[in-house]
């Protein structure tokens, strides 16, 4: 999976089109079921085999946050030392997140922004 290094180039990625692989890559790094990360782009899983056939892109919208949640991944990985023990970590009530699970914040940019300050807090030793 590439690193997006910064806002101004996942703009950029963005505006060229965010290929079906980068879903079917976040899929298989992060262990998610197809139809779980197919619900958090608000979209249905056969749209998404669609655009595969189709060798379509993802809209913008779809694909800002599809690589939004990549790069959750990425730290959420760092940060608890495994993809297992951050998934794991996304389905539990946190009081950070008004007893939600993170993973229901992962639905828009704005909730990915919050899980990944949270995310950055624990990194640096504050309690979440």
């Amino acid at each position: 999976m590439e690193n997006i290094v910064s806002d101004f180039t996942m703009v950029y990625q963005v505006d060229r089109g965010v290929h079906v692989s980068k879903f079917d890559q976040l899929l298989q790094h992060s262990g998610m079921q197809k139809q779980v990360l197919a619900n958090l782009l608000g979209l249905d899983p056969r749209t998404i085999d669609n655009y595969r056939k189709q060798g379509r892109n993802f809209p913008s919208l779809e694909g800002e946050l599809l690589l939004k949640i990549t790069q959750l991944f990425k730290l959420g990985e760092e940060v608890f030392g495994g993809v297992g023990a951050f998934r794991d970590w996304l389905d539990v009530s946190s009081k950070a997140f008004d007893q939600r699970k993170p993973m229901t914040f992962l639905r828009t940019s704005t909730g990915a922004a919050l899980v990944q300050q949270a995310l950055l807090r624990i990194a640096h030793g504050y309690a979440v």
